[in-house]
């Protein structure tokens, strides 16, 4: 990747809902050239899909949860068995494999405490294979996520 491919994956993080004339401004490009270079970042998989960034308390999801997940096994079966399971929960917002005391990390959002726990008790303790969790809650997020930093060129 080159400076104006790293120009172009920054300006599409902080807002990529800019049409392509206004991106190719602010990274010195022209429309075509910029367009071609955001369709060949697509093409690698570089840039793999586009979303709006929403705040979750104006939705009405003021419980930010971070749950740490112990197996019973650490078998490929048991691992894969909960793998699958956590993709039919919309609730859970995101699921990590880790390395240290807890095998995964999920993140859930909920509306308060109440809706945490009907979230802990429909899904969490219906996923195969666990033996603990552990909740940790959000009290203020201090850094929002904003985009990845682009490598250098």
């Amino acid at each position: 990747m080159d400076r104006a491919d790293v120009a172009l994956i920054e300006a599409l993080q902080r807002d990529s809902s800019r049409s392509i004339a206004e991106l190719a401004e602010s990274v010195a490009l022209s429309p075509s050239a910029c367009h071609r270079r955001i369709r060949a970042l697509e093409e690698r998989g570089v840039i793999d899909g586009y979303a709006a960034r929403v705040d979750p308390r104006r939705i009405g999801l003021a419980v930010e949860v971070f749950v740490e997940i112990t197996l019973t096994s650490q078998s490929r079966e048991s691992m894969d068995r909960f793998e699958r399971a956590v993709g039919d929960f919309d609730d859970i917002l995101e699921c990590h494999l880790m390395s240290g005391s807890a095998d995964y990390l999920l993140r859930v959002a909920a509306a308060d405490l109440e809706e945490y726990g009907r979230i802990h008790r429909d899904c969490l303790a219906r996923l195969p294979g666990v033996s603990a969790t552990r909740s940790s809650f959000s009290l203020r997020r201090i850094k929002r996520f904003e985009g990845y930093p682009a490598p250098r060129a």
